[in-house]
This record gives C-alpha cells, structure tokens and sequence, in this order.
C-alpha cells in the first residue's frame, strides 16, 4: 500500500523521523508530504496514524482520507489534570517522544514529574513504569494517570543518577524524559552538563541492546559531548515553544 501523509510544519525534520519511526519504514519527501510504501491493511494503517502526533493528513490509494476531526489530546492538557505543576509537559510533546522511543511493550520515565510521558505511553497502548526523586511528584503522577484510568507497573522514588541500582542491565526496553536540569536559575552550566553526562551513562547501562533513550535537553547545551560512546544518536530536533523556550528532542539508541 503506498500511504502519503501531510506532516506538521512544527518541525518537518522531527515530523518525518515520528512517521518513519511508527511504520518503521523510509519514505520519500517532498515538501510537507511524505510518502511510505509498505504492506499492511487499511486498518493497520489506521491504528498507526492515530498514534501520531504530526501527521496533518493521510492519502489512500482508493481515494480515501483521514484527518483528525477534534484534538486528541482533550482533557489532557496540563491545566485539565487534576494534580497540576506548572513545569507539566503538554501531551502533544510528550505523545511526540513516546513515538520517537519506537517503543512496542513498555517504556521507562525515570523524571516522570505529573505524569505526562507516563499517561500519553499508556493510551498508546505501552505499559508504563515512572519514577522520580521528589515523592510529591510521584503523588501527583499517582493522581493524574488514576484520574485517566492508567495503572502503571511500578511508580517509585528513585535518584535517576543511580537507575541501575534499581533495574537490572540491559533490562529497559525505552526510557523516555524531560530532565528539570536547568529550570533552577542556582545550577550552573557546568553542573547541569554534568548531571545530563552520569544520567545518559546510567541510561545506557540498564538499556536493551537497540533500546532507545529520548531525552529533551536545554538547546543552549551542546548535546555531542555529552553522550555516553556507545550510543548511536539518531536525530536531534529543535522545538520552538516560545520566547526564550527551545525544547530540543534528541534521540540514542545503544
């Protein structure tokens, strides 16, 4: 079946990586359209593009389209959840990384803050485990993914600097995060580029051999000179949110 799809102008780059990434198939592109040849079912197709968050529109072959009617993520947004914080990511972002991770049985948020990565993996069909160093985060996720009817496989207090004292290596399918590194105007530069280096290191170690870590960043940080060796970087996208706020997705895979 040869699908085209109309991709967000958000970020075509990051647009055609999700795509690609969710059939787990090259397209071809041109301009805001992508173009995937891959065989599978109508429905089958289905099922994957309501998984993403950046297709605008799909083409059939038998003349037939799709497009999202009302936003998927109503009654999810950051203010809509019942345990709020203001450092909250949006569901389209946090959907956007889920997908990046090529997750298919269970993903790992070690700065899971309200729950936002967590809730978005577990309407997408994954099971979910969170953890997080400050206990009234782990409450609020607790909150919010009961609100939404989502019980994850585990919710702990853990320091994501020491991940490998709790899971065994080479045990994580995807771990997908937004470090609070850097929303303290007291951490230094230096400091958070080291916290990012012993984090992605942890990272690696309990990692499966092709998992995935997507990891947003501060964009005013250089990313190569912190990532561990071994790990292969598949794609760095910028997110422009607004005024000085840049969110940059970078995507590893061991």
């Amino acid at each position: 079946m040869q699908l085209k799809f109309k991709l967000s102008a958000e970020n075509l780059n990051l647009s055609r990586f999700e795509v690609e990434t969710i059939f787990n198939k090259s397209g071809s592109k041109r301009g805001k359209f992508l173009t995937i040849n891959k065989k599978l079912s109508k429905k089958d197709a289905l099922l994957l593009i309501e998984k993403s968050a950046l297709i605008k529109k799909a083409y059939f072959e038998d003349g037939s389209t799709w497009t999202t009617k009302y936003s998927p993520y109503r009654g999810r947004h950051p203010k809509e959840r019942p345990a709020f914080h203001p450092t909250g990511l949006k569901p389209k972002m946090a959907r956007i990384m889920v997908n990046l991770s090529n997750a298919k049985t269970e993903v790992m948020d070690p700065f899971c803050g309200t729950g936002a990565i967590l809730i978005e993996a577990a309407i997408n069909g994954l099971k979910i485990r969170g953890s997080d160093y400050d206990s009234r985060m782990i409450k609020r996720s607790k909150i919010n993914l009961a609100h939404y009817k989502l019980k994850p496989k585990s919710l702990i207090k853990l320091n994501a600097l020491t991940i490998s004292s709790k899971f065994k290596k080479n045990s994580l399918e995807a771990i997908i995060c937004d470090p609070p590194y850097g929303q303290s105007s007291t951490t230094s530069n230096r400091n958070i580029r080291q916290l990012f280096k012993e984090f992605i290191e942890e990272a690696y170690m309990v990692l499966k051999k092709k998992g995935r870590l997507v990891i947003i960043i501060p964009s005013t940080i250089s990313i190569n000179r912190l990532i561990y060796p071994k790990f292969q970087k598949l794609g760095q996208f910028d997110w422009y949110v607004h005024g000085g706020l840049t969110r940059r997705f970078v995507v590893l895979e061991k």
